[in-house]
């Protein structure tokens, strides 16, 4: 009797983990083909956040997927804004609104640029950071007609070494704002 009750327990246990496999082998929800051999599991709002990359940079192979660019980090990048433009509270609004916007964090405070500054320029400091200087210029700078992106100078003397993107504000800016 017990070799029975012992055979009738594997039995239920081989069945109860081929209903697994199966289940985890056939989802319900059928995935959407790529077209590249990959799946996409499919969108249904619960609970993933999602957002748009910005444009591939210059240079950057992407319909091959070789060398795929990386997205921004964006969330947590740490920016200095400077004020090139001499219009009062400048620097301190883009700040703010860059925080709000795109959760940037100010890694000193904003501040005037030591000269007047024509056009908008950001400065990346780590060449990581080229992507997020790009980014930015694409996307919360899209309406001025040339933003510059540099590596930053590493004897720039008032950028704080914690900051990443070193923002400086130009007259182009705020002429746009008005």
């Amino acid at each position: 009797m017990a070799a029975s009750t012992i055979r009738f327990a594997i039995i239920v246990a081989l069945v109860i983990g081929g209903v697994v496999v199966i289940d985890q082998a056939f989802p319900e929800t059928p995935s959407a083909d790529t077209g590249d051999g990959g799946t996409v599991p499919p969108i249904d709002g619960g609970g993933i956040d999602v957002s748009e990359s910005p444009s591939p940079a210059t240079g950057a192979t992407g319909a091959t997927g070789e060398n795929p660019v990386p997205s921004p980090t964006v969330v947590g990048t740490r920016i200095g804004v400077f004020n090139g433009a001499g219009v009062s509270g400048l620097a301190s609004d883009t700040q703010i609104a860059l925080i709000d916007e795109y959760g940037y964090v100010a890694a000193q405070d904003p501040a005037d640029a030591p000269a007047p500054v024509p056009v908008t320029t950001i400065y990346y400091r780590a060449n990581k950071d080229q992507i997020e200087a790009e980014f930015l210029a694409n996307d919360f700078f899209k309406d001025l007609a040339d933003v510059k992106i540099q590596k930053l100078d590493p004897d720039t003397q008032d950028v704080g070494r914690d900051v990443q993107l070193a923002i400086y504000l130009g007259n182009d800016y705020a002429a746009l704002l008005g």
